[in-house]
């Protein structure tokens, strides 16, 4: 699943995360988790329903007891997604969505080339690095500091504030969250905000300037310079390649294909 608005979840048995547009969740088949929003817009996201032999195949690369508990091939809750990824799984709905009439086999190899990316993007690093260990305090902070930056993206943030608001010195802060997350806190904002400015880019008509403003950028050419560096392409660029038809909120898509993929919002 690719959140769309910030989240908290809890799947049953486990800590609460934050699920935003900088990850991906995953839900085993019949999975209990609750839920409790942090965006005003509450809970939106883009689902894929995958066939449990398929996730099995694809998680079997990293983890070769995939077998052993065939009813829960996720062990993890959720996983990151490399920007190109994001804007692969973007397009193809905008693609499904507007009617383009994309082929049964182009949706599901495309669904199958998402699977592998994602499960690279969040196995690979856990293969490679030995993190050091984090305590249940330190995860639960910074929770909490991924619960501050995912709330108002539009507005700006300080260190200073968001020490303030968790009573630790901004340093205690910067270091924590990079230890656990391996990524910096304003690169984290900014990620979460160019993905944000994606769905209207390719969603609506609004002026780009407006965007880029509305989504907390002080400039067309600072939104613009951001938005290239992160998915390879200029805003306009990406407006320009998708079709006209009208959007269409809420859908279900080919319940399930002869693979036994499909797709939701």
């Amino acid at each position: 699943m690719f959140p769309r608005t910030a989240v908290e979840i809890q799947h049953e048995h486990e800590p609460a995360f934050v699920a935003n547009p900088n990850v991906v969740t995953f839900y085993n088949s019949g999975q209990q988790y609750g839920r409790n929003a942090i965006s005003p817009e509450g809970d939106l996201c883009d689902w894929f329903g995958v066939d449990a032999k398929v996730v099995r195949d694809a998680v079997r690369t990293f983890d070769r007891r995939v077998d052993d508990r065939p009813e829960r091939p996720f062990l993890l809750p959720r996983g990151c997604a490399e920007s190109s990824t994001y804007l692969l799984q973007r397009n193809l709905f905008t693609r499904v969505v507007r009617g383009e009439g994309v082929e049964p086999l182009a949706v599901e190899e495309t669904v199958i080339e998402l699977l592998d990316q994602v499960m690279l993007s969040t196995y690979a690093p856990l293969a490679s690095l030995v993190s050091p260990q984090v305590s249940a305090r330190q995860r639960a902070t910074v929770h909490d500091i991924e619960t501050i930056l995912s709330q108002h993206t539009d507005e700006p943030v300080t260190l200073t504030s968001i020490a303030c608001r968790l009573g630790l010195s901004p340093y205690h802060v910067c270091r924590l969250f990079r230890q656990v997350t391996g990524t910096k806190l304003h690169q984290y904002r900014l990620r979460l905000r160019l993905r944000v400015a994606l769905a209207a880019v390719l969603e609506s008509t609004q002026p780009l300037i407006d965007i880029a403003l509305d989504t907390g950028f002080a400039s067309h050419s600072h939104f613009t310079n951001s938005f290239r560096h992160e998915f390879g392409m200029t805003p306009s660029m990406v407006r320009t390649a998708r079709p006209s038809k009208s959007w269409i909120r809420n859908f279900l898509i080919a319940p399930s294909t002869p693979a036994g993929i499909s797709l939701g919002r």
